[in-house]
């Protein structure tokens, strides 16, 4: 009898975990057939331009996303996939026939962007999703997209950890998931979900089989921002800080022994949250009230350890923040607002997407504005491979734009030409003054070049005792032909007048 009691029980154990997975194989089946009616493939045709040469475009290429429906016929993806992008169509599950689509908001920043599909091509509505802030940390993940074939596939993994980190498109820390032991590679907005609910979107992955995705928390902001009409973006922080692990630093500070918290402030910029109120040296002790440790992390009672950067960048511009501070040997408290910026308004703008780079060029001489972007052709070890002078502009002074600087402009390099010999060897200089004139942004050429009208010379003067350009005025509309004839450039300028929003 004991024996018959043993084996049953061994069967019984034995059929336990099939069971189980068998439900679960059901629920991911079940899912899957409402997936087909809530997720689209993107066609994406995009170009970007040669920042060598500006006034060239690269070739047009396809590229591909997965995005998700949060209305019946609009659907969120990642900004990264929209940029530098020429014209978006969309493909439904069960639908042959592509969809026209049109962007209607993207923030680089927070890596998201909201398109509107035509709704007189859709068969029928989209099943809009709804995205849960829940987190269980270990919880297994089911992601979902939709093929170029028009099938649903799926993959899985599980939620590992959360950090606060950049984006792909952005220097800005936000909010992640990190999903481990994945099944496929997932980068371009595959849904994730836990059980049938959504948690996130996947914006990149790698060899180590792990995918970061963008969470609920952040897409929800996003797209409650969006209602309201005005959206401005997500706060940015506007200082930079350091460790505050030495004992010797904390005394020349002037902390107690007891006062174990806080957060060095290195430096201060002149954009973003906090930048007109905190000081350098200051040290952080709390923000809202979440006390900060030496490494600048606070205890969250959801994702428990993250970087400070998320109590500003999970804000809405123009809310209020309370910082709690030691500045000249005593705690104090001070209030300020969230802010934020556009790329645009830095001094080195971290990038410049749907946008052709500015420059001018005169004689020969092409000026262009330095970006990050423009950095990156010299390779991707910015530190290593930038000229040592162009990368200080973007280590040190990104962020600091100024009423007297708002650009840097570089001569980039000369285009030979029989009208201004002796120059060609030149580049990578900073313009530091043209006829006279301080210029503080790109635009100042234009009017630099009408000064001094009765000189027979535009004369450009350069930072770092470089030597000075002096162009001949009376030969320079034969040159600017020249220029255009011999190297193909139609139009020897591009200002862009509006800027690019978030």
């Amino acid at each position: 009898m004991k024996k018959w009691i043993i084996y049953i029980a061994i069967l019984f154990a034995a059929s336990t975990p099939c069971s189980n997975a068998t439900e679960s194989n059901l629920e991911r089946s079940e899912l899957t057939e409402l997936m087909k009616e809530s997720i689209v493939y993107l066609e994406i045709s995009k170009h970007g331009y040669n920042q060598g040469e500006p006034w060239k475009h690269s070739d047009v290429t396809q590229e591909w996303a997965c995005a998700c429906a949060v209305g019946e016929y609009q659907v969120v993806t990642t900004a990264e996939s929209v940029a530098n992008h020429t014209y978006l169509k969309a493909l439904r599950y069960g639908q042959n026939e592509f969809i026209g689509a049109q962007l209607e908001v993207v923030d680089y920043e927070a890596n998201l962007c909201l398109i509107r599909l035509d709704p007189n091509a859709l068969s029928k509505p989209l099943r809009p999703l709804t995205f849960s802030e829940d987190y269980l940390k270990g919880a297994e993940v089911n992601c979902y997209w939709l093929s170029s074939e028009n099938r649903i596939y799926n993959g899985r993994g599980y939620l590992d950890r959360v950090n606060v980190q950049k984006t792909r498109t952005s220097h800005a820390q936000y909010l992640q998931y990190i999903v481990a032991d994945t099944t496929q590679r997932t980068s371009f907005g595959e849904i994730y979900c836990v059980g049938s609910s959504p948690v996130g979107i996947a914006c990149w992955s790698n060899n180590d089989k792990e995918t970061g995705l963008i969470p609920a928390e952040i897409i929800n902001h996003f797209l409650n921002s969006v209602k309201d009409g005005n959206y401005t973006g997500l706060g940015k922080v506007g200082f930079a800080v350091s460790e505050l692990l030495n004992p010797a630093m904390r005394s020349f500070l002037k902390m107690p022994e007891s006062l174990k918290s806080g957060v060095y402030v290195t430096d201060v910029y002149n954009l973003g949250t906090g930048h007109n109120i905190l000081k350098k040296d200051d040290v952080i002790l709390a923000i809202d009230g979440n006390t900060l440790d030496p490494y600048g992390r606070f205890m969250h009672p959801k994702y428990e350890l993250l970087l400070f950067d998320h109590l500003i960048t999970s804000k809405s511009v123009g809310e209020n923040i309370i910082f709690e501070i030691w500045r000249d040997g005593k705690k104090t408290e001070i209030q300020g607002e969230v802010k934020t910026f556009k790329p645009s308004e830095m001094l080195v703008p971290y990038h410049e997407f749907d946008q052709q780079p500015e420059y001018i060029v005169t004689a020969g001489f092409t000026m262009q504005k330095l970006t990050r972007e423009y950095l990156m052709e010299f390779g991707r070890d910015m530190s290593g491979d930038t000229p040592s002078h162009l990368y200080h502009y973007y280590r040190d002074l990104a962020f600091k734009p100024t009423d007297e600087r708002r650009d840097i402009v570089v001569l980039s390099y000369v285009l030979p030409t029989p009208f201004n010999l002796g120059y060609a060897g030149l580049g990578q200089m900073v313009v530091s003054k043209y006829n006279g004139m301080k210029i503080s942004s790109i635009e100042d050429i234009l009017v630099a070049r009408n000064l001094n009208p009765e000189s027979k010379y535009d004369v450009i003067e350069f930072e770092l005792d470089s030597p000075v350009v002096v162009i001949d005025r009376r030969q320079t509309r034969d040159s600017d032909v020249f220029v255009q004839k011999n190297y193909g450039i139609t139009n020897l300028l591009n200002i862009n007048q509006q800027k690019p929003g978030i």
